[in-house]
């Protein structure tokens, strides 16, 4: 009776302490508008849940936003948390990176603590170590370089990949688009130096079940801490990133060898090597740390490289209902001789096509920034009385605002008029500031390249299952597709 006792104190004065911090908390956020508290002790986690189960959770936001204003406070049991979808306030979140820090307990950082990318890369890095490495691979990803990436991507893309392309389409076949895709953009490495790395189908397969994983341990965690998956993942983890390792070292080796030569512009690998090498671009790291980093940058390249598989699967997800576009998309890819870099820009209905899928579907959903603030500091014009709040933010539901896009939902190019520029901070699909996407120019070469070659040598159509058709996943923060992006795949005529 004793111990029972005491059970129930110990539980009297944590649920005190709960209502008291509750409270406080609502007191110090009163300001920021938002959506009626559906519960004291949950906040509006029913409403959230209940959209995640739906697929609609970012949908949601879209509705508090247009209910309640462009910046909203909702709650997750005792915790607040700040929404925002105003240019202002997302140009404070890019800009003022003191104040607002990135968060590192992502889930693609780690798998149950198994290293993936780790909390030091080129994407998940911060400090000094970070804006030196950024610093230089910014001189890769350059669009100065973009000519001579696209000189050695065409013959790679128009030889071994179309070959492979023929092989599984014969005279025609339903494949998904995804998996076929993602081996072509895996095969990407090669042109970027990494011809000894893993061959593009291993790398496709890895970053396709080392994706699918990721969520379920916020998602499905007890059961999956507990199963013999969770163990498997880990081995294919610590192999890849061996594996990685090794290609690394070899390089590294190479380099020593030869202190006098210059890197080559597509070395990917030599140019992480040099990103790596110091901490603060003055004195020099541990040959085991730079191993280690480059193999995090390696790692985060591989599954950056799947955003661009997504891209192009959403386009013509987005192009299912709509025929005409999907034709006359397809008409100019065909009529147009992309023989030379500078011939990418005649596919100009084609970039309208890529500019609005990247609207409806970006490849990056959601953001999340720890904002650490001093007393009484500003958040845009409201007045924030605690030290640290997480804020959120979402490219998709920026996008989805009809005070920036008229009719939203809409696929229509021809928004996407020359001259037609939208208003800071409203279109995001690659992020904006010191963290946007180094690599958005070599994404959108490597895209309008593909469809060149696929629309010059197959008939693509759509077919997909009505009953489960695919569709964007908007409980993760990086695009997920759920369900096959099935297409009927046939050889034109004299291809």
């Amino acid at each position: 009776m004793f111990l029972i006792g005491c059970l129930i104190v110990i539980y009297l004065v944590w649920k005190t302490i709960i209502i008291i911090g509750t409270q406080l908390n609502r007191k110090s956020l009163s300001a920021v508008p938002g959506p009626p508290i559906e519960s004291f002790y949950y906040g509006h986690e029913p409403s959230i849940t209940k959209a995640k189960d739906e697929n609609r959770f970012l949908d949601l936001f879209v509705e508090w936003v247009n209910a309640y204003g462009t910046t909203v406070l909702f709650w997750i049991g005792s915790r607040p948390f700040v929404f925002t979808a105003d240019p202002d306030m997302l140009k404070q979140c890019a800009t003022d990176l003191k104040s607002f820090s990135k968060v590192d307990n992502l889930p693609n950082r780690s798998l149950f603590g198994q290293k993936i990318i780790g909390t030091d890369s080129i994407l998940s890095g911060g400090g000094l170590r970070w804006a030196v490495k950024r610093k230089i691979m910014s001189r890769f990803f350059a669009k100065t370089n973009m000519k001579e990436m696209f000189e050695a991507a065409k013959p790679h893309m128009e030889g071994s990949q179309l070959k492979r392309w023929r092989e599984r389409v014969g005279k025609g076949e339903v494949l998904d688009l995804h998996d076929e895709l993602s081996i072509t953009f895996s095969s990407y490495l090669q042109v970027l130096g990494l011809s000894d790395y893993l061959p593009p189908e291993t790398v496709a397969r890895n970053v396709y079940l080392l994706l699918e994983a990721i969520p379920k341990q916020l998602f499905q965690r007890w059961t999956y801490l507990l199963s013999s998956d969770k163990n498997r993942m880990f081995d294919l983890i610590k192999k890849m990133r061996s594996d990685t390792k090794l290609t690394v070292m070899e390089r590294i080796e190479e380099m020593k060898n030869n202190p006098d030569d210059t890197i080559p512009t597509l070395d990917l690998l030599g140019h992480l090597i040099e990103a790596n090498h110091s901490e603060d671009g003055k004195n020099p790291s541990s040959e085991a740390k730079v191993v280690d980093g480059v193999v995090d940058d390696v790692m985060t390249v591989c599954l950056v490289l799947d955003n661009m598989v997504k891209q192009l699967c959403a386009l013509f997800m987005f192009l299912e209902h709509e025929p005409e576009i999907q034709n006359t998309m397809m008409e100019e890819l065909r009529n147009t001789e992309v023989e030379e870099f500078n011939d990418l820009n005649k596919l100009k209905y084609t970039e309208k096509c890529l500019l609005e899928s990247l609207r409806m579907g970006p490849a990056l959903l959601r953001g999340t920034r720890t904002y650490r603030t001093a007393t009484n500091k500003r958040f845009g014009p409201y007045v924030v009385n605690m030290k640290h709040v997480r804020v959120h933010f979402s490219e998709y539901v920026m996008q989805m605002n009809p005070d920036y896009w008229p009719q939203p939902r809409k696929f229509d190019p021809e928004r996407w008029q020359p001259g037609f520029n939208p208003e800071p901070f409203t279109y995001m699909p690659f992020f904006v500031g010191s963290r946007g996407c180094l690599g958005k120019h070599m994404a959108m070469m490597m895209m309008k390249l593909t469809l060149s070659v696929l629309a010059k040598n197959f008939d693509l159509q759509q077919s997909f299952n009505k009953k489960k058709p695919p569709t964007i996943n908007q409980n993760m923060a990086v695009m997920r597709i759920i369900n096959r992006v099935d297409c009927m795949i046939t050889p034109l005529s004299g291809s």
